[in-house]
């Protein structure tokens, strides 16, 4: 069972609403009119969960342990559960995938009507994982959101912030507030109060009792509020009984007749009280706010509240809430008991993925109380190790090792089994099964074996699943697999290099679709992102990279995988080597180099004959020289890719078994040589195949590549045939008169063409990249021009009018045409930069210029600016 948060939390609290507070909540209305999420940010007494209490709402508020985000991701299901189908949900909590969790919770929320959300004390909940959960949630449609918080930050991403100035009393409410408490006070004295205190509603509430027993305002309360400058105003008029048991429950923080045995006597008195004491009412039990418990509180003798904080404990305990009963032992100092309660429950709460809760309880532990114990220091390292903190966990583990506990070997490997580090894992390894039974110690030897490169021997010791299959040469079957699991999530969510959605990248740029795999990084960015884990987002960014290498879109990937190397910078060094290999197959020789020591240092064999071949088929496809790659593995499927290499001579057999290798994939060949090769073997339904690669480059110039060397026409109208036929489609009878030739003159032109473009063809054998009369888009030509129309905005920044230096009234048509296509293209888009080009292309377009007025950025409207003004000072404005 999970984390079960109390019911109370899920109900608003039950507070007096003297005032009518019209004018903050018309505020609100009209903000979740243009955003759904609306954040209510101001120190404690601003009356925020007053203001929304009366609100139809799902209603949760969060208590101290929301800080791990599993917990964080308990007290959403759980206020969701009387409203929606939740089990999902609740399923990924228990093994830890709050991640997974909140995307369920989603797609339960969209099948609601539309509903308000109301989370309040937000500043409890994790920083980063709180903010990435909530901007998940607000995917679903209908849902608003109200996230009531002490600090605005970080939650000002998700929404419009109404601080203290909206949330403060204005006069004229002052004057209901004091109406409504019967205080008998003059106007003036009420303004007077209101003055004193800024307005802050608790504050004022205060004052006004106060004033109405005679105290002077200024003598009721101290700027800025402290806990012991109110206490005595809110204990007046209660008997030495009532006030007593008020102190010794405000150290609880909330009671009800469960705390009877607690307390010495039944808190019910302090209901007739509620409003006086400023309590908040919640089912059948009463909550202080945080700084009326600060200061009651504070009341009791310290020894007496730690006392009570114990007995405190002891009944969570009894109730099964071990998290609440280690937040008790903590607030009553008693370290020891917290530790003893931490040893016997840590490893049961790192199991429900509950680390950060672990981390917390240890921090406030005594250093050196935790560091005498080994089971703690272990445990330490467990929960850093499932956060991603690798260094720390690293050296806590040793350290337990040091300490005797043996179960550390294990953490250590399991670390090293995260991180892909089989030579460091090896001799843990070693000792660990000597000292543990076979069953624990086999799937660990299976894995490191498999992140070794021995794939007989990890399937041998039971090794099973995508990873195995990936590796084992069944690539095929690996990525249809992981497709079946992205439809069926396993029960426990891999991490790391296992995160599912990393793997499915890397299967989808080896045997699928480039562009799916580029899908699946990107989520799996996202993913890691949610999760905090660096490791991951690094990851995600090599895999990102590979996606943009199997497309050939070599200055994209460059960018992905330089910003995964900054990323993996701090982190374990295996993090680095595949961004390094990636550049290494852009060109830089040191930084493959530098991934092959590292692919060696950890022992991973299969990664350096992976990343090896990776590189060399990039080269390939590039069109640049590269040695063979020598590699030693036990994949069939690489060691049939380098026996292929450099494909010369073609391999329709390897084609065949496998077929993803046609597409644009990681270890596709050039197209030119697979394609060849199909049509020597008969399976490629053309008469003539050429064997070469072609690229027309019309932005800018005019420039043809044959199979990477610059092509040579004798003739300029043949160079200025093959820009007309890239501009757009034409009849015979148009091109001869567009170059002003005879029909002679022309089959002698498109002779010379055909050529140039498909040297080596023999007489009279149909055309393979020029039919009459025209260009055929094939997979081995690339026309930039053709790009640009299909995706303009990878152009963004790299555009340059087509047929540069090219003189002929239909490329002056084609050359207009494209740019007007671009520029509407960019204004369609409408982000900065696209805008910014736009004007660059047509400067005296005042419109565009006002559409960059209005995004705000001043140093963008500068730069506008400055293009305008230099074309009217061309032209003599």
């Amino acid at each position: 069972m999970g984390y079960r948060v109390p019911k109370t939390r899920l109900l608003p609290p039950r507070t007096p609403h003297e005032v009518a507070r019209s004018r903050v909540l018309e505020r609100l209305f009209h903000l979740w009119e243009h955003s759904p999420a609306v954040v209510l940010a101001a120190p404690a007494g601003y009356g925020k969960s007053t203001l929304l209490a009366p609100l139809a709402a799902v209603w949760v508020t969060l208590g101290a342990e929301a800080r791990d985000p599993v917990v964080f991701g308990w007290h959403l299901a759980a206020a969701y559960r009387a409203h929606a189908d939740t089990r999902l949900a609740e399923q990924r909590l228990e093994v830890g995938d709050w991640v997974g969790a909140v995307e369920a919770l989603t797609e339960a929320a969209a099948a609601l009507e539309p509903h308000l959300l109301v989370l309040d004390e937000a500043e409890r909940a994790p920083v980063r994982e709180g903010a990435a959960a909530l901007q998940t949630l607000l995917k679903a449609p209908g849902l608003r959101l109200a996230v009531a918080s002490r600090r605005s930050a970080p939650w000002e991403v998700l929404g419009t912030v109404v601080g203290p100035q909206t949330l403060r009393f204005d006069l004229e409410e002052a004057l209901q507030l004091a109406q409504a408490l019967g205080t008998g006070l003059a106007a003036f004295e009420v303004e007077r109060a209101w003055s004193l205190v800024e307005g802050w509603p608790l504050g004022l509430r205060v004052v006004l009792r106060a004033a109405a027993r005679g105290a002077l305002p200024e003598a009721a309360l101290f700027a800025p509020p402290e806990p012991e400058s109110i206490s005595a105003y809110l204990l007046a008029g209660l008997d030495a009984r009532t006030a007593d048991l008020a102190a010794r429950a405000a150290v609880l923080g909330e009671v009800g007749p469960e705390e009877a045995p607690l307390l010495g006597g039944d808190p019910a008195p302090l209901f007739a009280h509620a409003e006086d004491l400023l309590l908040e009412r919640v089912g059948r039990r009463l909550r202080f706010p945080p700084l009326v418990r600060a200061a009651l509180a504070r009341l009791v003798p310290e020894d007496e509240a730690r006392a009570l904080l114990a007995r405190a404990a002891e009944a969570a305990l009894r109730r099964g809430h071990a998290l609440e009963a280690a937040g008790y032992l903590l607030e009553a100092r008693r370290y020891a008991e917290a530790a003893a309660l931490l040893a016997r429950e840590g490893t049961a709460w790192l199991e429900q993925g509950l680390a950060y809760s672990v981390l917390a309880i240890l921090e406030r532990i005594p250093r050196e109380l935790r560091a005498a114990q080994a089971g703690l220091v272990r445990l330490e390292a467990e929960a850093l190790r499932q956060v991603g903190r690798y260094g720390e966990a690293e050296r806590a583990y040793r350290e337990a090792v040091r300490l005797g506990e043996a179960r550390a070997l294990l953490g250590l490997v399991r670390l090293y089994l995260d991180t892909v580090e089989p030579a460091k894992a090896r001799p843990y390894l070693e000792q660990a099964a000597r000292r543990f039974p076979d069953e624990e110690v086999r799937p660990l030897l299976a894995e490191n074996a498999l992140n070794a490169g021995r794939v007989t021997e990890a399937l041998r010791l039971g090794m099973s699943g995508p990873r195995a299959l990936l590796r084992s040469g069944r690539v095929g079957e690996a990525l249809e697999r992981l497709r079946r699991h992205e439809e069926a999530p396993p029960p426990r969510p891999p991490k790391n290099h296992r995160e599912g959605l990393l793997l499915l990248a890397l299967l989808e740029a080896v045997a699928g679709e480039a562009e799916a795999a580029l899908e699946a990084a990107g989520r799996g960015r996202t993913v890691g992102e949610r999760m905090g884990s660096p490791f991951v987002v690094a990851l995600a960014e090599a895999r990102r990279g590979h996606a943009l290498l199997a497309l050939s879109r070599w200055e994209a990937a460059g960018a992905a995988y330089r910003h995964a190397l900054a990323l993996a910078e701090g982190g374990p060094a295996r993090l680095a080597v595949e961004a390094l290999a990636g550049l290494g197959a852009l060109g830089d020789r040191r930084a493959f180099e530098q991934a092959l020591r590292l692919a060696r240092e950890s022992g991973d064999a299969w990664v350096e004959a992976f990343l090896s071949l990776m590189v060399a088929y990039a080269h390939l496809r590039r069109g640049e020289a590269f040695p063979p790659p020598a590699v030693s593995t036990e994949d069939p499927f690489l060691a049939a890719l380098a026996a292929a290499y450099p494909w010369t001579t073609g391999d329709a057999a390897l084609l065949r078994r496998y077929p993803f290798l046609e597409r644009p994939t990681l270890f596709a060949p050039p197209p030119e040589r697979a394609r060849r090769a199909l049509w020597e073997a008969g399976r490629l339904d053309v008469p003539y195949h050429p064997g070469v690669r072609v690229e027309v480059r019309a932005l800018g110039g005019f420039a043809v590549r044959v199979d990477g060397r610059p092509a040579r026409f004798r003739r300029e109208k043949a160079r200025l045939l093959l820009a007309l036929l890239v501009a757009r489609s034409w009849t015979k009878d148009a091109l001869i008169e567009a170059l002003g030739v005879s029909s002679g003159e022309f089959r002698v032109l498109w002779s010379e063409l055909l050529g140039v473009l498909e040297p080596g063809r023999p007489k009279r054998v149909p055309g393979y990249f020029l039919t009459p009369y025209r260009l055929v888009p094939r997979p081995e030509l690339r026309v930039d021009l053709w790009e640009l129309n299909a995706r303009p905005e990878a152009y963004l920044g790299r555009f340059a009018e087509p047929f540069g230096g090219l003189d002929h009234p239909a490329l002056d048509a084609a050359r207009a045409e494209v740019t007007a296509h671009y520029r509407e293209a960019l204004l369609a888009r409408g982000t900065p930069e696209a805008l910014l080009e736009a004007l660059r292309l047509e400067p005296l377009d005042e419109a565009v210029l006002e559409r960059i007025a209005a995004l705000g950025d001043r140093a963008l409207f500068a730069r506008a600016v400055a293009l305008h003004r230099q074309a009217l000072a061309e032209l003599g404005f």
